[in-house]
């Protein structure tokens, strides 16, 4: 006779096919928080973050010259991973700059407030791709990244781009901020790794 609970059971069976499900759903889940994450990073900020200090136009660095302005991306770049940690030199940006990557369009806090909420700095890489370009118009740089996303499984995704610095001609202030990537944001997500640190 064939006991509850051995393993030829239905139930034995059926727990199983689960088990053999569960990486596929891990993933799946991943592919669709990421993506739910990503959509409305601009709202992401989490209460614990610390508040912003405001901003008056006495604190901005006017008219910097193209290699006093190229020298402040180098050092967020290189320096701060500014690109997943958002921690960028404000003085620099107009107040009312705009932050567009694949995704959407956000203000300047919502961009700082989200990105600070939706990446892990020291799970993830930012590698510049070259030098940074800048002339009184704009200013870009290309780059190479790894993304630890903070979300269960801290997945990490891979993806190259560009990044244009668009100048107000008056002030010399960055007035937009616009990120290209150089795949979907679906090919992005397909390159999830988990607990693997970039």
């Amino acid at each position: 006779a064939v006991h509850e609970g051995s393993p030829t059971t239905p139930q034995h069976v059926e727990n199983e096919e689960q088990e053999q499900e569960q990486p596929e759903n891990s993933r799946r889940s991943f592919l669709s928080a990421t993506a739910t994450t990503a959509a409305t990073r601009g709202l992401a900020a989490t209460a614990s973050l610390i508040p912003l200090r405001a901003y008056a136009s006495t604190d901005k660095q006017l008219n910097l010259s193209d290699e006093d302005l190229k020298t402040i991306i180098l050092h967020d770049i290189a320096d701060k991973d500014f690109l997943v940690s958002a921690d960028i030199t404000r003085s620099v940006y107009d107040e009312s700059a705009t932050f567009t990557d694949e995704i959407d369009v956000y203000t300047m806090d919502k961009w700082i407030k989200g990105t600070q909420a939706l990446f892990i700095p020291s799970g993830s890489r930012v590698s510049l791709v070259g030098d940074v370009e800048v002339t009184s118009a704009e200013a870009s740089f290309r780059f190479d990244e790894d993304l630890m996303f903070n979300i269960p499984f801290k997945p990490v995704c891979s993806l190259t781009g560009k990044v244009v610095l668009t100048r107000d001609p008056n002030t010399g202030l960055i007035t937009s901020y616009r990120e290209y990537w150089d795949q979907s944001v679906n090919d992005v997500l397909k390159t999830a790794k988990f607990g693997k640190k970039a």
